[in-house]
């Protein structure tokens, strides 16, 4: 670390490309060696089934969901009306809970910006004002070339101070912003996300199917099975007019009906040239009645298949497009930062330069279906024993690392000495470092030093005590001399910092 260098300013979150958006259901760099969801996933076991396994939407939506704005999202959260099922109230509960990590809201840009605000800008903002206090108390009883070189010092610090608090201002004021847009993305206050609907294909034709496989979204196994008998819900399921396939239905009974009736007469038989002996049978009947009922509602039921198909689409479109902003919202977060310099007596054997670590937010599972699908929304009330919890900074199961849990770098402060009496020490440039209160604390200890004789010195954050007192920076009066004369009474001279004997020493 030379004396040219530069401090750089507040790390930033993220780095400048390929980063991973935040809260994604993988860890970093998982994404591209995880296995393919189509062959990890059991599909359908019949063969001739259309329904893929894994549902085209589906990476899309946890992208979506995987961020956290704010806190207790879980049961605010609910499907976007569509005129498609819904997933059961447990599915998507578990579907939210799955792509967003444990104790979500302590990952929220909500609790992050906060902890900047608290935890970084609140304890740092009086500093400045606490520096020129102190050395407007030192002034009274101190002069001289070292208090000189010690109030440069702290002058230099009071500006980095300043310069880090108008960095922790942009950086508040940017992840507001990415908060409120990843809010918006996410409903905002209806908290209405889309879906994907679930897939269907019909095993036979639309009119005398064998059954339909139905298959939501995250489904492992054989589909779910209606037969013909659950038209009327298995067009609801499809946001289709159930009302069609009872009339449909009908249609073909009395069709049939009307063909059993229409060639009981020998008369009609002769005629059509059939078998007297026979006559016409039910099988025959119904697929003249099919044939009449593809006639007359062929156009209707591609109109309905056609409606669900643009439902469909029109919801992976809509979560593919929040999924895309989602993405680039959490690629933008970033901390404000600009070049600073370290005090000129700041010296780095008493600062941790060490950046907090950070750990990449990631969801506990993949989310798996398990009900069937549900023509009634989630309701979104929590059961009571299931409320969200809201963690404390402090709980010890709580997530470690990162201003947003209170980790490293959010508190701690190095406070130190050591420098040779009478000479400020060299100026070492800062490296880049997330953690400001660290980078703050190490620069007010190191002002300290500056005329002491190799001691070092503790004390509160932001305490006025790191500037003098009894075992720290010299020029302190005793706590015991209660009426100082307004004339300056510390005058530097050439023994000041010398040799003194214990029995004449005040401090001893």
């Amino acid at each position: 670390m030379s004396d040219n260098e530069s401090y750089q300013g507040l790390d930033a979150a993220a780095p400048a490309a390929a980063a991973p958006a935040f809260g994604t259901a993988e860890p970093p760099g998982a994404v591209e060696t995880r296995p393919d969801l189509a062959t990890a996933r059991p599909g359908c076991s019949n063969p001739e089934c259309g329904n893929a396994a894994v549902h085209p939407a589906e990476e899309g939506w946890q992208r979506l969901v995987s961020a956290v704005p704010v806190e207790r999202q879980l049961y605010r959260l609910r499907p976007k009306e569509s005129a498609m099922s819904y997933p059961t109230e447990a599915d998507f509960r578990a579907a939210v809970a799955a792509v967003r990590p444990e104790h979500a809201d302590a990952h929220s840009l909500q609790r992050l910006r906060t902890a900047w605000t608290e935890d970084v800008s609140g304890r740092l903002a009086d500093w400045s004002d606490q520096i020129r206090s102190g050395l407007a108390d030192l002034a009274e009883g101190w002069s001289g070339t070292d208090f000189e070189s010690f109030e440069a010092a702290c002058g230099q610090t009071r500006e980095l101070v300043e310069d880090l608090l108008d960095d922790v201002d942009g950086t508040v004021a940017s992840l507001q912003v990415t908060e409120d847009a990843l809010y918006a993305i996410q409903g905002g206050d209806s908290g209405e996300i889309p879906y994907p609907a679930p897939q269907f294909w019909i095993d036979g034709d639309w009119h005398s199917w064998v059954s339909v496989h139905l298959r939501p979204a995250w489904w492992h196994g054989d589909c779910i099975q209606y037969t013909c008998q659950d038209a009327e819900h298995v067009l609801a399921l499809g946001g289709g007019d159930p009302e069609l396939a009872t009339e449909i239905i009908d249609y073909i009974d009395e069709r049939i009906l009307h063909y059993i009736d229409h060639y009981s007469s020998p008369v009609t038989i002769e005629r059509e040239g059939l078998d007297p002996a026979k006559g016409l049978t039910v099988e025959e009947a119904k697929e003249l009645a099919v044939a009449d009922a593809a006639e007359h509602y062929g156009t209707l039921v591609d109109q309905s298949w056609g409606a669900y198909d643009a439902r469909h689409a029109a919801i992976d479109d809509d979560i593919a497009q929040r999924s895309a902003d989602t993405d680039a919202e959490d690629r933008s977060v970033r901390t404000v930062r600009s070049d600073k310099d370290y005090p000129d007596a700041a010296d780095p054997a008493y600062m941790d330069l060490e950046p907090p670590p950070m750990d990449q937010p990631a969801g506990t599972a993949a989310p798996q279906a398990t009900e069937d699908p549900s023509l009634e929304p989630p309701a979104g009330e929590p059961p009571a024993e299931a409320d969200e919890p809201d963690i404390e900074a402090d709980d010890e199961d709580a997530p470690s690392g990162g201003l947003a849990s209170g980790g490293t770098g959010s508190t701690r402060t190095v406070y130190g000495g050591g420098a040779a009496g009478g000479a400020a020490s060299a100026a070492p440039a800062a490296t880049t470092t997330a953690g400001t209160v660290s980078v703050a604390g190490a620069a007010i200890g190191a002002t300290a030093a500056v005329g002491t004789a190799g001691a070092s010195s503790t004390g509160p954050r932001g305490s006025a005590l790191v500037m003098g007192g009894p075992g720290g920076a010299a020029g302190q009066r005793p706590m015991e001399d209660k009426e100082r004369e307004p004339d300056v009474d510390l005058v530097e001279d050439a023994n000041m910092w010398g040799y003194v004997d214990e029995d004449d020493d005040p401090y001893a």
